[in-house]
C-alpha cells in the first residue's frame, strides 16, 4: 500500500489500525499537503446496502466545518475498497494524556467545552457521534480539541471485546445497527433504542468523568458486568480537587434516562464554561479610581418630575426604557426616555416601601449579558453593575441569560426581593438588592431535568408572595408549570391538578404544563387565576386544583392577565387567536373582562382598533393602576401603548411607534393627593352562556 495512489493521494507512510481499518498518512498531489485517509477494506462491509448507507453517512460529516472537528475532504471507492480523507492532526489522543490521576481541572474544563462545542455544530446539522471516546478525540500542541470519526464509528463492524476498539451489538446490518464502543455507550442504546444526540451527551459526560478521575465510570471483567454497571450503577464520586460544578455537569450527562439529561450540547458548553470562569483566580482589584463608575447619569434625555401621589406607567421594550406620568386627571401624559438605548427591558418593578422611591429594571444586551439595575432619582442615574449582581454560583453548572421577573416581597418584609430567571430558577435578596442567592429547593428539584423550553426558553416569569401565608411563595415556569412553597423555598410542591396540555401526549400531567401567567388578589388570596398556554383556569384552594373558566371567549389562548387592584372578582385578559397565530382573533383589537371570577367575560373595546388588529400582547406587557376608577394598560408588540381610566369602559392610545413593548408596570408614588372612596361594586346577574371557544385544529 504505501507509495500507491488512491485518487490523487499518495499513500506515504501507515498511521495506525483500529476497528474500522487502516489509517496511513498521504500526500495531496493536487493541493501539496499532507492528509490522513482511512481505507476500509471490502471484508469489513459485506452488504451493497450497508456500503452505500456508509458512503451516504460519511459525506453528510463531510458537511461539518468547525475548528474542534476533523474535516473530512473527501470520501470514494477504489476496487472494492472504501477511502476517506481527512485533514492530518497532529497531536495525541485525549486518552493518551489522561494519566491514573486525571487531568488538571482546567484542562478538563477547556477540553470539554471545546467537545461539547464540536458537538453542537454537529447536533445542528442534524449529524450525531454515536461513537464519541477519549481515543477518538486529538489535542494538537497549541490545545485545540479535535473530534474524529463523526457519523462512521456506528456504521461498522468490529471484533466483539471489551477492549478500546469499537463493537457492535450483532454483525453488521446498516443504519440500524447498534454501535459504539461498550464503556461510552449509553443506556437506551444497550436497550436496543436508537440513540440520538443525547446519546452522544451520555458519552461525553463519560469523556469527562475519565478525564477528570483519571478512569472510566462503568467497567466489569465482561462485557455483560459493564452493560449492567452502564444500565444500573451510578458513577463512583469522583476526586475531591473536582469543583462540585463540573461534577454536577458530569452526573447530569450520566443521568439513565434521556429526557433527564442535557438536552442540547449547547447547555453544556455554557455551563463548563461558566464554571471554567469562575474557576479562574480573579486578578487583584484594581483601585476604585481605575474602575468604571458605579452609576450611569443619563444626560440629553427628558426627565419626569414626580410627585408624592403621582401615578408611574412604566414600558419596557425591545430597545430601551420608558417612563409616563399623567396629569391628575390622567388625560395627559408626560414621556421620558428611552433609558438603556439598545437595551431590552424584560422586567421592571417600583419599591416604595421602606421610605424607598425605587426603580428596577432588568437590561438584556446582546454583548454585556443581563443585569439588574436600580434608580433613586426617577432615571436620572441608574446603578452600573461591575459584575452581574444576579449570577448563578459556580457549583451549579448553569449561567444566566435572562432576569424575567422582578417581584418585591411582602409589606412586613421590605428588604425582600426576588428575581425570577432563564434558565428557570428563583433568586432571593434580604438585604433591599445589594446580595441575591439561587433559591436551591427550586433550582434542585427532581423535576428540574425535566422542564422543557417554551417558545421563550426556560423561563421562571411569575413570582407571588403569599399576603397571607408568610413562608408561602408561587412561582410558574414555562414550561415547568406552577409550583408552591411552604417553607420559604427549602422544598417546593407541583400546583397543575386539573391543568391541560396540549403539547404532550399526557393531557393533564403532574408537571410540565406552559403556564403563561398567574394573578391574586390580596383580599382573597387562596384565589388564583391562570393564563396557561391554552386554558384559562382559577383555584379557590391555593393551588391545589384547578377549574376551566373559559367561558364564550373568542379564544383560551393568550399570555396577559391583570388582577383588578379592589375587585377580587374582576380579572383582565388579551386572548390571542392560537399559538400558531399568536395576534387577536379576527384582527379585533379586544380586552376581556370578568366581575365574577370568570362565570362570564365580557368584551371591552370601545376605542381599540377593531379591523386588521393582528396584534401581540405579551404576558407582562398588560397592568392596572390603584386609583378609583382604576387604570388598564397595555402595549403591543407593533409599539403602541393603549390606556383606560375608566377600567376599560373607553380606551385611548397614549404612544406609538416605540419599539416592541415586553413589559409594563404601573406604580403610585407615595399615597394619592386625594383620598377617594372605592366604587360600589355592581351585582350582575350571571348571563346564560354558551361555551364556543376557538380551537386549532390539531
Amino acid at each position: 500500500m504505501i507509495g500507491d495512489l488512491l485518487g490523487h493521494y499518495r499513500i506515504l507512510a501507515k498511521l495506525g489500525q483500529g476497528g474500522m481499518g487502516f489509517v496511513y498518512r498521504a500526500h495531496d498531489e493536487v493541493l501539496h499537503r499532507d492528509v490522513a485517509v482511512k481505507v476500509v477494506s471490502s471484508s469489513e462491509v459485506t452488504q451493497e446496502s450497508s456500503r452505500k448507507f456508509l458512503l451516504h453517512e460519511a459525506r453528510a460529516s463531510s458537511a461539518l466545518n468547525h475548528p474542534n472537528i476533523c474535516t473530512i475532504y473527501e470520501v470514494g471507492e477504489r476496487l472494492g475498497e472504501l477511502f476517506i480523507v481527512m485533514e492530518l492532526v497532529e497531536g495525541q489522543p485525549l486518552s493518551a494524556l489522561i494519566g491514573a490521576n486525571g487531568l488538571p481541572v482546567q484542562s478538563v474544563l477547556r477540553y470539554g467545552s471545546q467537545i461539547a462545542a464540536a458537538l453542537a455544530h454537529a447536533h445542528g446539522r442534524n449529524v450525531v457521534h454515536r461513537d464519541l471516546k477519549s481515543s477518538n478525540l486529538v489535542v494538537t500542541p497549541a490545545g485545540l480539541v479535535k473530534v474524529l470519526d463523526f457519523g462512521l464509528a456506528r456504521r461498522l463492524p468490529v471484533e466483539k471485546t471489551a477492549t478500546e476498539v469499537t463493537q457492535t451489538a450483532g454483525d453488521y446490518q446498516g443504519p440500524d445497527s447498534v454501535g459504539g464502543t461498550l464503556p461510552y455507550m449509553a443506556p437506551e442504546v444497550l436497550r436496543g433504542e436508537p440513540g440520538d444526540y443525547r446519546s452522544d451527551l451520555w458519552a461525553l459526560g463519560i469523556v469527562l468523568y475519565e478525564a477528570a478521575a483519571g478512569k472510566l465510570p462503568f467497567s466489569g471483567k465482561t462485557s455483560f458486568e459493564t452493560s449492567s454497571a452502564i444500565l444500573h450503577d451510578l458513577p463512583p464520586p469522583v476526586p475531591g480537587r473536582i469543583p462540585p460544578g463540573l461534577w454536577a455537569i458530569i452526573q447530569r450527562c450520566l443521568i439513565k434516562e434521556p429526557a433527564q439529561r442535557y438536552q442540547q450540547a449547547s447547555e453544556v458548553q455554557a455551563a463548563l464554561e461558566a464554571v471554567q470562569s469562575a474557576s479562574i483566580v480573579a486578578p487583584e482589584a484594581p483601585p476604585a479610581d481605575q474602575r468604571g463608575p458605579g452609576t450611569t447619569v443619563h444626560r440629553g434625555i427628558k426627565h419626569l418630575q414626580v410627585k408624592n401621589g403621582d401615578v408611574l406607567l412604566m414600558v419596557g421594550t425591545t430597545k430601551g426604557l420608558f417612563l409616563l406620568r399623567p396629569n391628575a386627571h390622567r388625560s395627559r401624559w408626560d414621556v421620558a426616555g428611552p433609558y438603556f438605548h439598545g437595551h431590552a427591558i424584560y422586567a421592571l418593578a417600583f419599591d416604595g416601601r421602606a421610605g424607598r422611591r425605587r426603580l428596577w429594571a432588568s437590561t438584556n444586551s446582546m454583548i454585556w449579558g443581563a443585569f439588574l439595575r436600580s434608580s433613586d432619582d426617577f432615571g436620572r442615574t441608574w446603578t452600573n453593575p461591575q459584575e452581574a449582581n444576579v449570577k448563578f454560583p459556580a457549583d451549579s453548572g448553569a449561567s444566566l441569560k435572562n432576569i424575567w421577573q422582578i417581584q418585591l416581597g411582602r409589606e412586613d418584609q421590605p428588604d425582600v426581593l426576588y428575581c425570577g430567571v432563564e434558565p428557570a430558577a428563583l433568586f432571593q435578596s434580604h438585604d433591599a438588592g445589594e446580595t441575591w442567592s439561587l433559591v436551591r429547593g427550586l433550582f434542585d428539584h427532581p423535576h428540574r431535568p425535566q422542564w422543557m423550553p417554551g417558545f421563550g426558553g426556560l423561563a421562571l416569569h411569575t413570582i407571588l408572595p403569599d399576603p397571607a401565608e408568610k413562608d408561602r411563595v408561587y412561582v410558574a415556569i414555562s414550561a415547568g408549570g406552577a409550583y408552591v412553597t411552604n417553607n420559604a423555598g427549602a422544598t417546593w410542591q407541583a400546583v397543575n391538578k386539573g391543568v391541560r396540555v396540549v403539547f404532550a401526549p399526557e393531557r393533564y400531567p403532574e408537571f410540565g404544563q406552559c403556564v403563561h401567567k398567574i394573578v391574586q388578589h390580596p383580599a382573597r388570596p387562596e384565589r388564583l387565576f391562570l393564563q396557561n398556554h391554552w386554558g384559562l383556569y382559577r383555584s379557590d384552594n391555593s393551588g391545589e386544583s384547578w377549574q376551566d373558566i373559559a367561558n364564550a371567549v373568542p379564544s383560551d389562548f393568550g399570555f396577559a392577565m391583570a388582577m383588578h387592584p379592589h375587585d377580587p372578582d374582576c380579572v383582565y385578559i388579551l386572548p390571542m387567536e392560537s399559538d400558531e397565530f399568536r395576534v387577536c382573533p379576527e384582527g379585533r383589537l379586544r380586552v376581556y373582562r370578568t366581575r365574577n371570577a370568570g362565570a362570564s367575560w365580557e368584551a371591552l373595546s370601545r376605542g381599540l382598533p377593531q379591523k386588521g388588529a393582528y396584534e401581540t400582547v405579551l404576558r407582562d406587557s398588560m397592568a392596572m393602576d390603584t386609583e378609583y376608577p382604576a387604570g388598564v394598560y397595555f402595549g403591543t408588540r407593533s409599539g403602541q401603548l393603549f390606556g383606560s381610566i375608566d377600567e376599560g369602559k373607553n380606551w385611548k392610545k397614549l404612544l406609538e411607534g416605540l419599539p416592541p413593548v415586553i413589559c409594563v408596570k404601573t406604580a403610585r408614588v407615595g399615597e394619592p393627593r386625594v383620598a377617594r372612596a372605592p366604587i360600589q361594586k355592581q351585582v350582575i346577574k350571571k348571563p346564560v352562556v354558551k361555551k364556543t371557544m376557538r380551537r386549532v385544529k390539531r
